[in-house]
């Protein structure tokens, strides 16, 4: 599982995930920021750990954070051009926590 707190963290994926994803999670990122900032930088902003996105890389990943209903709030299909991706938020400390997940 890739963890994205900060800008350096989503500017490391590059090349790693395709660039359709890497856009949508920029724009994420960027909407966390103008809701979440207390006015400082992108570059110096820092999402807490519950607040974290969270790209899931295994199918067995995926189906134990399906599986628990109590916290998972909703799941979402994402098409972004060629690529399907699931969007889950799941519930954090009184926060939506979102975590991606490619179909390939």
């Amino acid at each position: 599982m890739k963890r994205i707190q900060c800008l350096t963290d989503l500017n490391n994926l590059a090349g790693g995930i395709p660039d359709e994803l890497l856009n949508y999670l920029s724009s994420e990122f960027s909407h966390l920021y103008e809701y979440l900032s207390n006015g400082e930088r992108i570059e110096e902003f820092l999402l807490e750990n519950h607040q974290a996105i969270l790209i899931v890389e295994d199918s067995k990943e995926l189906d134990l954070l399906l599986q628990n209903r109590l916290v998972l709030e909703y799941v979402e299909e994402i098409q972004l051009n060629s690529y399907l991706c699931l969007r889950i938020g799941i519930s954090q400390l009184e926060d939506i926590q979102l975590h991606y997940y490619l179909k390939v």
